[in-house]
Parts: structure tokens; sequence; C-alpha cells
């Protein structure tokens, strides 16, 4: 007994020596209030250690047990990250102000790999700053530019409520129980952040889940609900299913091009299928309800296109798939398609490169064994054409839905993919015609609209408030009569004007650049005539060509253009031009040829080449042939007569004209004179020219005025 008092008392005596080392200052703190309360806080320490060790180790664990008995009989709802609720749940929660401020959060910015919600959450944090944007960038660009570059980079800061973790929040005056259980294995980083979300209310609020089920599921993902949802087709483990990977902005089918009696009649064989007493028209005759299409046509000419506009048009979403992807089996594809939603579309492009076996050599084909999670792109050929077939219309075949196939070769496809009830109609995209070509000038100059949506007529509104709308309409005609009808596609037709978006005007003058295809240091071998080197061949037809170079003085107060002299020895001595000639055997680009001219004419040195004009053609006759010829126009600088220099050479200068002939050193059997004239002493004739040679000068001098800053 005496030696447990004094064990005791020993403990007691070591009890304020520990403390005061844990806690500085407690043994004055004890000595004052032993001394004006009479109480003596050692006595208590006992208790404050035990009443801090339950609530460190004791209440957490029963609190744990309270929540596991409470989650045992807890009505609950559970959603899964491959399910379409997902992403409006997801959604939902992001906009909820009481999970983006619970105790234990994620913070992250959008990733490579985010979900169609966060994407879509990014893209609204752009628009919002447009109107900012657009003046900071009309501002300074490379400022605008560098700002976006770091913004994009940081990207947006982002909470969401952490996983493996219970977060309670109230809805709807309720107390609501979310926990998100993540994936133990994925196995791609393309499903990292896979999870399941549980919802859990008390057993007597079941309709409190119901009505917070009912409104996530109203959530939009996207800003623009008429977008185009893109799914495509992923393997889970031993499953498969469709998942979004993108929302695209609905199309008008007046900007895609085609011809409008087909336009026409694949909108009203649409139009048709989808209507509601079309589907009980089918079914009272035992007919599978669903559609085909098949897209064909070169690259460029808008198959793709064509597709997104069909889905934009029925407000249907694109479930697209590859059958030349990698790892595919049968039962992959034949489960992709029976989990296909009703009213949808699905989307098989280039059709002719998935390299499924015909029937006839149908075999069995090994089933690679995939562990995890695998993006579901399958190798060509491991699925045969039965297996495609009674995918698309076998007895299990999915109905209520729209199949388009794409295709660049038909002739590749096998008969039996195309017979009638798989292919309900052939849809050809060849190259723009003539009223497609217009069709494509005025939907890159006017405003599009969904009103007009097969085609933009009658107009609507410019695109730039300082175009007329009678002068967008004429020069769309003009535009497309400077096409060959069938000798472009669509792709190619709109990468030319879109060089040209602000100037329509520029655009049809410079039509002939597109015919021809050639730049300042485009390679001529291509084009020229073995039996005829001088000549060059361009769509069948053999050309002569011609360079003509147009040099300004720049240090004028107003532009000057540098003109030669006919020599007395030619037939037409009295006129003037700029210098030109041929493009000879031994230049490899128009840039060679002019090059060679300037010195040869003038003893000047090319510097660069600013600005190239309109192409010109003409017929010329010789000998009692006819040749055709093409004419390439460009402004350059000379690097005797550069801005920083030509001040220097203008020793002697009386108004515009340029006396030096240390600078500018003529050849005599080709040209006799020089002068340097203004606009104005061309458009009064002062020099004597022929042909269009005016003309042409005087838009170098409105190119020079409007385009050239140098």
């Amino acid at each position: 007994m005496a030696s447990g008092i004094n064990s005791t008392s020993v403990l007691s005596g070591m009890l304020p020596s520990v403390t005061e080392d844990l806690i500085p200052g407690f043994g004055f703190f004890s000595h004052l209030v032993s001394l004006f309360f009479d109480i003596d806080i050692s006595s208590h320490l006992r208790i404050f250690a035990a009443v801090l060790a339950f609530l460190s180790f004791a209440l957490p664990t029963c609190w744990n047990r309270i929540i596991f008995l409470f989650l045992y009989f807890a009505t609950s709802t559970e959603i899964w990250s491959h399910n379409k609720l997902y992403p409006s749940a997801m959604r939902w929660i992001s906009l909820q102000p009481a999970l983006n401020r619970t105790r234990q959060l994620v913070a992250g910015t959008r990733s490579s790999l985010s979900t169609p919600w966060d994407c879509e959450d990014g893209k609204a944090d752009d628009d919002k700053d447009v109107p900012k944007d657009n003046h900071s960038f009309s501002q300074n660009p490379r400022e605008f530019w560098f700002k976006r570059k770091c913004r994009h980079h940081l990207g947006t800061l982002r909470y969401t409520p952490s996983q493996d973790k219970i977060h309670f929040f109230t809805y709807k005056s309720s107390w609501v129980a979310l926990y998100r259980q993540p994936y133990k294995e994925t196995g791609s980083p393309w499903f990292a952040n896979m999870e399941r979300l549980h919802f859990y209310a008390v057993p007597w609020k079941r309709h409190v889940l119901d009505d917070l089920m009912d409104e996530i599921h109203k959530t939009p993902v996207n800003g623009d609900p008429k977008q185009v949802a893109v799914y495509e087709g992923f393997k889970v483990g031993s499953s498969s299913q469709w998942m979004q990977v993108a929302s695209k902005q609905p199309r008008f089918l007046s900007t895609v091009v085609l011809d409008q009696d087909k336009k026409r009649r694949v909108v009203e064989d649409i139009r048709e299928f989808l209507d509601p007493r079309t589907k009980s028209w089918y079914q009272l005759r035992g007919l599978p309800y669903r559609r085909g299409y098949l897209i064909h046509g070169p690259p460029g000419t808008g198959k793709s296109s064509l597709s997104l506009a069909l889905a934009s048009f029925s407000f249907l979403d694109i479930y697209a798939l590859s059958l030349s992807a990698i790892g595919l089996d049968e039962t992959i594809l034949a489960t992709l398609f029976r989990d296909l939603p009703k009213h949808c579309i699905v989307l098989l492009e280039d059709i002719d490169e998935a390299g499924i076996k015909k029937r006839s050599s149908d075999s069995p084909s090994e089933k690679p064994d995939h562990n995890g999670v695998d993006r579901t792109q399958w190798s060509a050929g491991s699925v045969t054409l039965s297996a495609v077939l009674n995918a698309i219309d076998g007895v299990a075949a999915q109905e209520n839905r729209i199949l388009i196939m794409t295709t660049n070769h038909p002739e590749r496809l096998d008969p039996a993919l195309l017979r009638a009830g798989r292919v309900d109609m052939k849809i050809n995209m060849g190259p723009a015609q003539w009223q497609e070509a217009r069709q494509i000038f005025l939907m890159v100059y006017l405003q599009p609209t969904d009103a007009h949506f097969l085609v933009i007529t009658p107009l609507s509104i410019p695109a730039n408030p300082d175009w007329r709308l009678e002068d967008i309409d004429n020069l769309s005609t003009a535009f497309a009569n400077g096409i060959p009808s069938g000798r472009f596609t669509a792709a190619e037709l709109q990468r030319y004007l879109l060089q040209y978006k602000h100037d329509p005007s520029a655009a049809v003058r410079n039509v002939k650049r597109l015919l021809f295809g050639l730049e300042c240091d485009t390679d001529l071998s291509a084009f020229r005539i073995t039996e005829s080197p001088h000549q060059l061949r361009f769509h069948d037809t053999a050309y002569c060509i011609r360079v003509s170079a147009h040099i300004f003085l720049w240090d004028l107060p107003i532009p000057c253009i540098l003109l030669i002299q006919r020599a007395l020895c030619d037939s037409k001595p009295e006129f003037w031009e700029v210098p030109a000639g041929s493009c000879e055997e031994q230049d490899k680009t128009p840039r060679d040829a002019l090059e060679r001219e300037v010195r040869e004419e003038t003893g000047l040195q090319l510097s660069r080449v600013i600005y190239a004009l309109p192409i010109q053609t003409w017929t010329r006759s010789k000998e009692g042939e006819q040749h055709e010829w093409v004419g390439l126009p460009y402004i350059i600088e000379v690097s005797e007569l550069e801005p920083s220099v030509s001040h220097a050479n203008r020793q002697g200068v009386s108004g515009p004209a340029l006396k030096g002939k240390d600078v500018i050193q003529l050849n005599p059997k080709e040209h006799q004179d020089f002068a340097w004239a203004t606009e104005d002493e061309v458009r009064r004739d002062k020099y004597k020219m022929f042909g269009n040679h005016k003309e042409t000068i005087l838009e170098a001098f409105a190119t020079v005025t409007q385009n050239c800053s140098v």
C-alpha cells in the first residue's frame, strides 16, 4: 500500500514538470489560479488528458460508426461515370456554393483529359472575356497573345469535393450526403478520374433524392443546349460503353456545299423519317424503324460537314465509331450498337478504310486479351463483314436511329453493305459546281442564319456593315463565273476565300491565282512541257508565263513607279512599260524569272517581293498560231532603292523624275529611257502604253496605298 501511495505521489509530482515542458508558463498560470481562486489545476490534468484522448481517438471512431449506420439505413442514389447523367451531376455539384466550401476539397485546373462539363466551364470563362479581348487585340496583338498564353497556361482554378469522403449539404431544407467513390484500378489516364457518385438521405426523405435527380437531369452540361454532343466508344474492363468526348457548335445546312436538289431531298427524307407518325407506320407494317445514308465523294467535299449539319438540323447527337481503330472484337461492336440510345445518329467515317473482310473470307478472329480500361480503337480486319451487317440490321439491332456512313471510294464497299434497307439514300459529294461556288462565296461574306437552313437565299445581311448586299451578290456571281465547274472541292475554295475574308473584291480579282496555283516561289519543273520547255501545262492547256515588276520610290511625298521606254529599234518605240519578260527554261521559279528580268532591263537587284497582283491571262497570235499566256505582276523592292538608301540616290531630283544613270542601267537594245511616274501622270496618259499595262499599273498604285506599308 505504501509503495502504491509513493508511486502515486511520484506521478503527481511529475505531472507539473511534464506539463511545464509541454506548455511553457503553465506553472506560473497554475500558481495565479491557486492564489486567487483557490483551485489546484494540477489535480484536473488527468481528466483533461482523458477528454483529449477521447476527442482525438474515440470520437472519430464513434462518428465513423454513426455515419456507417446512417448510410446503412439511408436511402441512396448512385450515378456512374460512364452514365450520361454523370456530366450533369458534376456540373450541378460545381455550381453549388455549399459543396465548393466543404472542409476537404480538390483544387485543380483543366487538363487535356478533362470531362465535358469542365471543358464547357472553360469555354464559358473565355466567353466572358471576349469584349475585353477584342479591345486588347486591337491595341497590341502581341501583348494579347502573351496574356492569353498565360491565362490558358494557368487555367481557371476550380474546387470540387474530395473523393473518399462524406460531404453533407442541405437540399430543400433536408440534409443530403455526397460520397465520391473512385474506381480502384483504371489502367488508363483517360479514366483516371472515373468514379461513382452516391447521394444519401434519411429513409423518409426519398422524394428529396428524386427531386435532386430530376434537377440534376435538367442541368445542361453545355452552355448552349443546341450544341451537338459527340460520343465515342470505350472499353472498361470486360464491358464497353459510349462516352461524350466533345460538344460541337450547330452547323447550318446553308453552310454545306451541296447541290440544292440533293440537299432538299435528304432534308425531306430525314424530316419524314423523324415524323412521329412515321414510327407508327413502320411498326404497323412490321418494318424496322431505322434509316441509313451513304455520303461519298473525294476528300474535302464536305462529307463530315454534312453529317454535322444533319445532326444540327434534327437536334440529334452523334455516336462516332471507327471500324479501323485498334483492338475491336465482334462482341464489343455488337454491344456498342445495342447500347445506342433512341433518336441518335451513328456515324461510321471512312468505312472503306476499315479493312472489313468479305464474307467469303470470314474467319473467326482471335480476340485480344485486354486488362483494365482501354480506349476502343480497333485494328483493321478484326471485324468481319457479317458482324458489321448484323450490328446494323440484325435481329438484335437497335432501332430508332439514323446510320450515316462516309467513304472516299464507294466502289470498294461490298454490295451487301449497300443494299436497300441498310443504305436507303446515297449522297454524292462531288467537286463544286457553279451554284456551289457561289454559295461558298456567300457563306464567307454574309452572316449565316438558321432561318434559311438550305441555302443563303434570300440573302442575309453582309458580315461587314461597310459592304453592300447588292455588291456581295454581284461578286458571288463573278466569283462563280471565274471558277471552272467541277475542278475544285469545297475545302479548296473555302481555303482560298479565307485569305480574303475581309476583302471580297480582292477574292474575285485574284481568282485566277487559285486556278493556276502559282506563287512567287512555285517550282515550275512539275508544269514544264518536255518538248517545249518554255511552256507550262495547267489543266491540260499549254501556257507561256510573263512576269512583270512594279518598282516604287517610297521616300517621295507621293508614290512614283519606274517606267521604261522601248528602244528605237523596237516595233513600238514610243510605248512605256514596267520591267517585264517571259519565263525562260533556266528559271526554276517565277521569282527567278523576275530577278533576271529586272537585272537585265534595269541593272537593279531584286530585294524582296512585296505584293502579288492579280494574275492575268490572254491569247496572242504568233506565226499563225494561238498562244495562251499567263501574266504574273508583282510589286517589288530593289536593294538600290530601298527606303533607307533611296534618298541618297535621288541627287538632282526634279519633281518625280530621277536622272541618276548610275542607279538604273538600261539595256539599249531593249529600252531607250526611263522615268518615275506618279499615279496622276499615268491617269492623264502622259506616258503612252498599250494593252492592259495602264490598268495593271493603276492597280499597283491602289495596292500600295491600301495594303503595303514599308
